[in-house]
């Protein structure tokens, strides 16, 4: 964001409320201030601000421009870690969720064959809730994360709107 605030100045002004041969005509001025407030968000300043470096320092403008892209790609590729990371986490979840299915599974099974019937049973349905108790808990803690992202896209919107 740019604020740009313009000149002060003292100009004469005529008093309509007083009559002018009680002050002499340099004595009434009026305190001028005028202010412009200029506004721009983006990665870059705006192009006016660009030309002013340039001019303080030569070349100024394309090496801002060139850091800005260097950030921008380093910030991507920041993001494109943290979401192959989530994927590995997912896939590796997975696999691991299948292991301890199927060994439940195996387990409860084993156990009703060689006779002990209530222990299989309590073993195979232990171990298969739980499982069911975890991918219920985290669809609802995925739904509660898009839930928040959206609301701040929103939020942020909303807040890019009122300036």
């Amino acid at each position: 964001m740019t604020k740009q605030m313009s000149k002060i100045e003292n100009q004469p002004t005529d008093d309509l409320n007083e009559p002018d041969d009680n002050k002499p005509q340099q004595a009434r001025q009026q305190l001028i201030a005028q202010t412009a407030l200029n506004i721009h968000q983006g990665p870059l300043p705006s192009p006016e601000i660009l030309m002013g470096y340039n001019e303080a320092v030569p070349d100024a403008a394309n090496r801002i421009i060139v850091m800005a892209e260097n950030q921008a790609a380093h910030r991507q590729a920041l993001e494109r870690k943290v979401i192959e990371s989530d994927i590995k986490n997912s896939r590796t979840g997975l696999h691991y969720g299948l292991i301890i299915g199927l060994t439940t599974v195996i387990g409860a099974v084993i156990c009703i064959t060689n006779g002990h019937d209530v222990a299989g049973t309590i073993f195979g349905s232990a171990g298969l809730s739980s499982l069911v108790g975890v991918f219920v808990y985290g669809s609802k803690l995925k739904v509660k994360e898009r839930e928040s992202r959206i609301e701040q896209i929103e939020n942020m919107k909303k807040q890019q709107s009122s300036t």
